[in-house]
């Protein structure tokens, strides 16, 4: 049997008739589908119907069923260039005054400073000023490690910049605390297979605590499925190959992908879904069972979980990876690890990212508990130099 690794390596890149009018039945169908479900009150409580509509735009793009990687790549593309428009950084020049591109020995990614968002002149001062890589780590009291996700197959290291924003202002407003964000710009997959991504995001937090310095008491990784994916298995290759290093004082975890071996299920009111998820899997792993069974691919396999830092991990009530990210949970809290969970019924993959799927008020309320979690860890930190 084929897999889907060679179905794509072989598929036609370029869009055509027949892949346009694939996707407008397909996106068509879903909309009557979820219209009519919301009619009926078989959508999820509180969904807005524009949210389930586009919720099944997303499922095109992450689905796996209608695209191929190359042209989900273009989607999502598309897809974030939409927020950039929205939220201001659509041109590269206003990405400038936020991001730096940096990079290291083995990976690249952004620096995103401190930017005082409470006072404007001061804003319009810090915006104007020029980083580089020895930037890195100065000027914050916390460094928010970023590991995008995206199957591994797509998105960028400033895809989400604007949450990142969002978090810089409600921790400065809120707590006092100002934080600076290095994004690593790992290489996607199949391209780049397994341990590739891995070994850039390993590289770029040895770089952060050995060459720029950063005690890793005042670093919190963050990452998204595919992202949360590699800050944990990050954090369990730092732990087991790199002790000296130290491990971050926590992680802020999204939806992560811990490649439970367990089959998954599909849900319809989710945008990931068990054929997508395969040809993900496959891209990364190239569909080695080692590879597959390696903890440093699939997290929720590791020997012991024992001392690895504390978390925030934040769930989808009706999101496909909810009952593997639970089993994860146990696992982790059974073996010691700190975990403060946060489950939000009726929303999908990545709600406490995509305003779109989950509204406003979702969306705000996860950043205060971010900010929360990542002020506790400055709090400590600030505890230890004071005794």
């Amino acid at each position: 049997m084929t897999s889907a690794i060679s179905q794509n390596q072989n598929a036609v890149k370029y869009w055509t008739p027949i892949a346009f009018s694939r996707m407008f039945i397909y996106l068509t169908a879903n909309i009557l589908r979820t219209t009519v479900r919301k009619i009926f009150g078989r959508t999820p409580k509180g969904q807005a119907l524009h949210e389930g509509i586009m919720v099944q735009l997303l499922r095109i793009v992450m689905g796996g069923s209608i695209l191929n990687i190359a042209q989900s790549r273009t989607m999502m593309n598309i897809s974030n260039s939409v927020v950039h428009l929205k939220t201001g950084t659509f041109l590269q020049s206003s990405k400038d005054k936020w991001a730096t591109p940096v990079k290291g020995q083995g990976w690249k990614g952004f620096w995103i400073p401190f930017k005082d968002q409470v006072n404007k002149d001061q804003l319009k001062k810090d915006l104007a000023k020029k980083h580089s890589v020895t930037d890195i780590g100065s000027g914050c009291d916390i460094v928010m490690f970023a590991i995008h996700g995206g199957g591994m197959v797509m998105g960028d290291a400033l895809m989400f910049l604007n949450s990142y924003r969002a978090w810089m202002k409600v921790l400065q407003q809120k707590h006092n605390v100002k934080i600076g964000v290095l994004s690593v710009e790992y290489s996607l997959s199949p391209e780049v297979p397994f341990p590739g991504a891995l070994n850039e995001c390993v590289a770029a937090y040895k770089h952060l605590i050995e060459h720029q310095g950063v005690d890793p008491r005042r670093v919190v990784m963050c990452g998204d499925s595919a992202g949360g994916n590699l800050c944990l298995t990050t954090a369990l290759k730092i732990r087991d190959a790199y002790p000296s290093v130290g491990l971050p004082a926590g992680q802020v975890l999204f939806s992560p992908w811990v490649m439970c071996p367990k089959p998954l299920k599909d849900n319809l009111d989710d945008y990931i879904t068990v054929t997508g998820g395969t040809l993900f899997v496959e891209a990364y792993t190239q569909n080695q069972a080692k590879i597959h069974a390696s903890p440093y691919a699939s997290p929720i396999q590791a020997a012991t979980l024992a001392g690895m830092p504390r978390m925030q991990i934040f769930i989808g009530g009706v999101e496909t990876l909810r009952p593997s990210i639970e089993r994860f949970i146990v696992k982790a809290t059974a073996e010691g690890v700190e975990i403060e969970s946060h489950l939000k019924e009726g929303k999908s993959h990545d709600y406490p990212l995509i305003e779109e799927i989950s509204g406003r008020k979702v969306v705000r309320e996860a950043h205060e508990l971010i900010a929360k979690f990542v002020a506790r860890v400055r709090d400590d930190y600030v505890g230890v130099l004071e005794e």
